[in-house]
């Protein structure tokens, strides 16, 4: 028995001791377990999988609804252009996933970023026998502009040929001004307004013409006239006035009516003539009666008229029927004494205009007060066309360009600008007559014939002293554009910003179309409102969050450079200043030195890093070569021909500068 019980002990220690078999016990009892967790991994692997093809349809939804946005929200057209983008990516049911609907809308509280969301199911393989039928997948995606910190000046052709129409793009016209201001909105509405904390956006205008409307952003001290008893020379007309102060004696001599200061005694001014001897009978004219007059509008003087014979052989007798002796014609003039001067004094007399180069005093003019026209005069009011002159005048805003280089020609180097040509310099200060800006005046400014330059003659009309009909004034040649905007955060279309009287909408709208076309000023403006540098360098050097400024000027025109000799724009009158050109240029010379002006502002600018776009919009016209070289690149540049053509440009060029990204 005792025997029998050891061998039983020794058969289960060695079977406690074997491990043999040990495993397959272990399987058998983890089998539930691990099926559990390799079921759980495959379904999840499959899950993750479908979730990361989901993510893609989502991002690339939402980045093509706000792609296809051209308002501060999305419409139907987006959302729908949208779920296209994420069926395409992600086809409906899709590894056994359960039908859905994409949710696409506008973000709430940032309408301008696209938000998508998507929720669905698959089925599990393996997880099933362990009660789990359905994964549940959910996506969500925002897509929005990328800005940073951008400035955009937009540089807008809006002279005379605007208020022309084209075509609509589907059938019909529309006037170019109206497709421009529509498109500057729908320019807006695709880069957004921006956020001063994580990008901010700023808007500057530069409407141009034959010059620019910038005086009144200026400091007073940047221009001629901000300082009391600052002139500047105009082409001009000034009064001359008689006193009796100092004496001049007038002769009236044969043949003339003019008037002339001598000191020759008065009573021996004689010219001869031959008369026949019928003529010549001791004849005598008074012309005037008594002593001279006291009053009137010019110096009085009484003349004695006397025609005589001269001597004949010595003798002055006269041969009876003698037709060869001279008669001799003899004024004896008694003249009041006048001075003249320019005085304008109360107990001074108007006399007559003279016409020239004449300097005006700007006190006042600056600030924008009605002041005193000095080139009318009650006496004599009216122009040589019998126009009248303006009594008073008050400044529009409208500049004439400081000093520049009039040796710049067709030909002069692009790649630097003269150190004299002040009127191509992006930054250089002012600080003294070379660098500042002056008034543009035409209510002073006249020809040398009497034609007063601000008359705003009718073009069909003949004038009266020149063969030349074109128009003045308003008209466009001596146009001064709608007043140009600083560079200002618009948190939409419709508000008013701080600092500015109207909104984003309502300056857009009340852009005009007038004047000619000349590209370099609104080219240089567009600049220096622009540089972080420059005459705004407190207001462009840094934004609030302080991250890098991109710049951008987008400048739009329906014409080609034009520049004229018989315009009064930012360099004066040409015909009589030749600041621009040299004397005796034609257009086509004046208008060949401008392309070359504005080649030298293009590089500069560039060559700051600022970015330009150009764009032409017109029925027919080909961009000029200059002004594709001006663009940053042949893909900055673009003719559109119809306005829902410019509309997509302006659209796209939002896009470009924006930049497109996910923002989770």
């Amino acid at each position: 028995m005792g025997k029998q019980i050891k061998r039983a002990m020794t058969f289960l220690g060695r079977l406690r001791r074997n491990q043999a078999g040990n495993t397959l016990a272990m399987v058998a009892a983890a089998i539930i377990p691990l099926a559990g967790l390799i079921g759980g991994g495959v379904d999840m692997s499959r899950a993750y999988m479908v979730r990361a093809r989901m993510q893609q349809a989502c991002d690339a939804a939402a980045l093509a609804g706000r792609r296809a946005m051209t308002t501060a929200s999305m419409t139907d057209d987006n959302k729908a252009e949208a779920k296209k983008f994420f069926d395409f990516n992600f086809p409906q049911q899709t590894f056994g996933a359960a039908n859905f609907t994409p949710v696409i809308q506008s973000k709430p509280g940032e309408t301008t970023t696209v938000q998508v969301s998507a929720e669905t199911t698959i089925p599990t393989t393996i997880m099933r026998i362990f009660g789990v039928q359905t994964l549940s997948l959910a996506v969500n995606c925002d897509s929005r502009f990328d800005i940073g910190n951008t400035d955009v000046m937009l540089v807008l052709d809006t002279t005379g040929s605007m208020a022309d129409s084209i075509s609509n793009g589907s059938g019909g016209s529309v006037v170019k001004l109206a497709a421009l201001q529509q498109a500057v909105k729908d320019f807006y509405d695709t880069l957004g307004p921006g956020s001063d904390s994580s990008g901010r956006i700023r808007y500057g205008f530069m409407p141009y013409s034959s010059t620019v409307n910038v005086g009144y952003q200026l400091p007073t001290e940047d221009l001629i006239g901000g300082t009391s008893g600052d002139t500047w020379n105009y082409q001009t007309r000034r009064a001359i006035y008689e006193t009796s102060s100092q004496p001049v004696i007038c002769y009236r001599r044969y043949g003339l009516n003019n008037c002339y200061a001598t000191s020759t005694d008065a009573n021996a001014a004689t010219t001869s003539s031959t008369l026949s001897p019928s003529s010549c009978t001791s004849y005598s004219n008074n012309n005037g009666n008594g002593n001279p007059l006291n009053s009137g509008s010019a110096p009085s003087t009484v003349v004695t008229t006397t025609y005589s014979y001269d001597s004949f052989n010595g003798s002055t007798s006269s041969p009876s029927g003698s037709n060869n002796r001279k008669c001799v014609r003899k004024e004896s003039a008694v003249t009041k004494t006048y001075s003249r001067t320019n005085s304008g004094n109360s107990d001074t007399k108007f006399y007559s205009w003279e016409y020239g180069q004449y300097p005006v005093d700007l006190t006042g003019v600056i600030a924008g007060n009605s002041v005193a026209n000095p080139s009318y005069n009650a006496s004599s009011p009216n122009d040589v066309n019998s126009t009248a002159v303006a009594s008073t005048m008050k400044w529009s805003g409208c500049i004439e360009e400081r000093s520049t280089d009039s040796n710049i020609s067709a030909t002069t180097s692009t790649a630097s600008i003269p150190s004299t040509a002040f009127d191509l310099q992006i930054d250089t200060a002012a600080t003294d007559t070379e660098t500042r800006w002056r008034p543009h005046l035409p209510q002073v400014e006249f020809k040398r014939n009497g034609r007063w330059m601000n008359d705003n003659i009718d073009n069909t009309k003949a004038l009266k002293a020149e063969s030349d009909t074109y128009r003045a004034g308003s008209g466009g040649w001596n146009a001064c554009p709608s007043q140009a905007r600083k560079l200002t955060s618009y948190a939409n279309r419709t508000a008013i910003p701080t600092g500015q009287s109207s909104s984003y909408d309502s300056y857009v709208d009340g852009l005009v179309a007038v004047g000619g076309t000349y590209h370099t000023i609104g080219m240089m403006w567009g600049a220096r409102f622009l540089s972080p540098t420059g005459i705004f360098a407190d207001e462009n050097a840094s934004a609030p969050n302080g991250f890098n400024i991109s710049r951008h000027i987008v400048f739009m025109t329906d014409g080609t450079m034009s520049a004229y000799n018989n315009v009064y724009g930012a360099w004066g009158y040409q015909s009589l200043d030749q600041r621009d050109g040299p004397s005796g240029a034609s257009n086509s010379d004046l208008t060949a030195i401008h392309n070359r002006r504005m080649e030298m502002m293009c590089n500069a600018i560039k060559s700051r890093g600022i970015t330009i776009w150009v764009i032409g919009f017109s029925n027919s016209n080909v961009m000029s070569t200059e002004l594709q070289n001006c663009a940053s690149s042949a893909n900055h540049w673009s003719m559109n021909y119809s306005a829902a053509q410019l509309k997509t440009t302006f659209q796209n060029i939002a896009k470009n500068i924006g930049g497109l990204r996910l923002s989770n």
